[in-house]
C-alpha cells in the first residue's frame, strides 16, 4: 500500500475513535438525542473496523514487520473462532428473516438480504464484506440485534490482531450494548464472554465467567460448546460440569 495511503488511513482511524468518545461523552451529558446517537455511534463503528481492516491488510504488505508471540496466538484464536462460528451462523439462520420484514417488507427485505450476505462473507473470512453488509443494517434498523453482535465482534478480532486495545474496546462496547437491545440472545453473550476472556488488553474473568456461562445455559450447538467450553474451563475448571451437562446423550 502507498505509504501516503496508510497514513491517511491511520489519520481517519484517530478521527474516528475520537468521535465515538465525543459523543459518548454527549450522551452522558445529555447533549444528544438517543436515535441519533444509536444511528451515529453504529455507524462510526462500522467504519472505523472498515477502516482498521484496509490499514491491517496494507501493512501486511510491508516488510520487516514482525509480531508478538501473543499477537499470533490471538490471530490464530480469532481466525479458529471466526471459523467455528461461521458454521453455526450459516446452519442457525438459515431461510430465517428479520421480525422487521412483516412489518415492512421492503426494508425488511433488504435486511433480510444484507444479513445473508454478511453471513456468506463472514463464514469466508472476508471482514470488509462482512462489515459493510452489518453497517447497512444497522442503518436501516440500528437496534438489530445480530447485526450489531456480530459488527462488534469483528471489531474486537481486528481491533487484537492489530494491536489496537481500544479499537477491542469499542467492539466489546458494541457487544453489551446488542445484550441490552434483547438480553435472551445468546450469541452475544458467547462472544462477549469469550473477547472479556482472551481480547482485551486486561482480561476480565469473572465477567467472562458469567458470560459464558449464559451463552452454554441457553444449549448452543456443539460447535459453539467446543468453542466456549474450554475457555470457561479454563477461568474455573469446576465449569466442565456445566458443558458436559448440556452435551448429547449417547448410549
Amino acid at each position: 500500500m502507498n505509504p501516503d495511503r496508510l497514513a491517511e488511513l491511520e489519520e481517519e482511524r484517530r478521527f474516528l475513535l475520537r468521535s465515538i468518545g465525543d459523543l459518548d461523552r454527549e450522551r452522558e451529558a445529555g447533549d444528544v438525542d438517543e436515535h441519533d446517537y444509536v444511528t451515529l455511534r453504529d455507524g462510526y463503528v462500522a467504519r472505523a473496523a472498515a477502516v482498521l481492516r484496509e490499514i491491517e491488510d496494507g501493512k501486511a504488505a510491508l516488510p520487516g514487520k514482525r509480531r508478538r508471540p501473543r499477537v499470533i496466538v490471538g490471530a490464530v484464536v480469532a481466525t479458529l473462532a471466526i471459523a467455528t462460528l461461521a458454521g453455526w451462523m450459516v446452519a442457525h439462520y438459515s431461510g430465517q428473516r428479520t421480525e422487521s420484514s412483516a412489518a415492512a417488507p421492503l426494508v425488511g427485505d433488504e435486511i433480510s438480504q444484507q444479513l445473508a450476505r454478511a453471513r456468506v462473507a463472514f463464514s469466508q473470512q472476508d471482514s470488509n464484506t462482512a462489515v459493510d453488509a452489518y453497517k447497512r443494517v444497522l442503518q436501516l434498523d440500528p437496534n438489530n440485534v445480530e447485526a450489531t453482535t456480530y459488527a462488534g465482534w469483528l471489531i474486537v478480532t481486528s481491533g487484537f490482531q492489530s494491536e489496537q486495545s481500544s479499537v477491542v474496546d469499542i467492539g466489546v462496547g458494541q457487544i453489551r450494548r446488542a445484550i441490552s437491545i434483547d438480553p435472551t440472545y445468546p450469541d452475544a453473550h458467547c462472544l462477549l464472554g469469550v473477547a472479556l476472556a482472551r481480547f482485551v488488553q486486561a482480561p476480565d474473568p469473572a465477567g467472562a465467567q458469567t458470560e459464558l456461562t449464559t451463552c452454554l445455559a441457553n444449549n448452543p450447538p456443539a460447535e459453539v460448546r467446543q468453542l466456549v467450553g474450554p475457555v470457561l474451563a479454563s477461568l474455573d475448571p469446576t465449569a466442565s460440569s456445566v458443558q458436559d451437562s448440556n452435551a448429547p446423550v449417547t448410549t
